[in-house]
């Protein structure tokens, strides 16, 4: 019988965690390996995994230092054993069929990868309103089209409402250090598999939570989000040519969107060290062959954005553009 390895990072979320833990161990596919990562969590977390463990022989806990999630996954990935592997987030939660129904379509359509859909909620009431019904279908892509797509944000960058063939990971590893860690990961893993599905049903729970690092007020921090699309730009024009326009297009308004939100948050960058260096990589694809498959709106903002960064600035936050 196939076996999943289901990675959960867990770190200060003794609040949550027994919710997530109990969603997975009561999955009705039940060949599981799953493995518990204790990133060095200060709360009662370490006790609630070995508690868990004793109580059921699939799981396999690991206690480590802090080195935040993309680390844990990353020591998660090392020690699994499955020929499957999906990512829960410890205060997150998963459908009853969330393995069952991804591992059947996955092998109905000799897939790679497998992609759900998901609920975000904030509270029981958000949940309430969840509702099963869908008349949507099924849908197969293969991996160009499903790379634009992701791109597009019509399949999602987050690893964790998903299930991969163990071999389309590779040796990919999630950056340490950065946040916006799936950006830097997702697509490599898409580009490595030949097939992906996507299924309508809503299989997993997202908790949002005010306290995450993206509800918090912008940081310079985020600008991890524009080195992972940089990447990917030189990521598409080695493997997928076609796709190199695109990558260099959302890069750029990815790159203003920033642009406005250092603008509206100026204290961080008083000397404007980042918001130059935004520019100059900007414009570092400024040739007029990229424009072709543009639209002119889109062309017109890009050279507004290089030509007087400021004033396009302050221009789209007063319209409320792209904020």
């Amino acid at each position: 019988m196939t076996k999943l390895s289901i990675i959960i990072p867990i770190y200060n979320v003794e609040d949550f965690l027994p919710q997530c833990l109990d969603s997975v161990i009561d999955q009705t596919y039940h060949n599981l390996e799953i493995i518990l990562v204790d990133d060095g969590s200060p709360d009662s977390c370490p006790k609630i995994c070995d508690d868990y463990a004793l109580k059921d022989e699939r799981i396999t806990v690991i206690h480590k230092e802090n080195g935040g999630l993309s680390d844990a996954r990353n020591a998660g990935i090392k020690i699994a054993t499955g020929d499957f592997i999906a990512f829960i987030d410890s205060d997150d939660f998963v459908a009853v069929d969330f393995c069952e129904k991804l591992l059947e379509t996955l092998l109905e359509n000799t897939a790679d990868v497998a992609e759900c859909d998901f609920l975000a909620f904030e509270n029981d009431r958000d949940l309430e309103k969840f509702s099963t019904d869908t008349k949507e279908k099924i849908e197969v892509f293969e991996t160009e089209a499903a790379l634009e797509l992701l791109m597009k944000e019509y399949f999602k960058q987050t690893v964790w409402n998903k299930l991969y063939r163990r071999e389309v990971l590779g040796d990919f590893e999630f950056p340490v250090g950065k946040i916006n860690e799936d950006e830097f990961w997702t697509y490599k893993v898409f580009g490595n598999a030949k097939k992906i599905v996507k299924i309508p049903d809503v299989l997993y729970f997202y908790r949002q939570q005010e306290g995450s690092i993206m509800a918090q007020q912008y940081s310079i921090k985020r600008l991890d989000g524009l080195t992972a699309l940089q990447e990917r730009i030189d990521y598409m024009k080695e493997n997928f040519p076609n796709l190199e326009n695109l990558a260099i297009k959302i890069f750029s308004f990815g790159s203003l969107w920033h642009y406005q939100k250092i603008d509206k948050h100026s204290k961080i960058d008083q000397e404007m060290v980042y918001r130059k260096k935004i520019v100059a990589c900007v414009k570092a694809y400024n040739k007029r062959s990229i424009f072709k498959p543009w639209k002119i709106k889109e062309v017109f903002w890009y050279q507004f954005f290089i030509t007087a960064p400021n004033l396009c600035a302050k221009f789209r936050n007063f319209i409320s553009v792209g904020i």
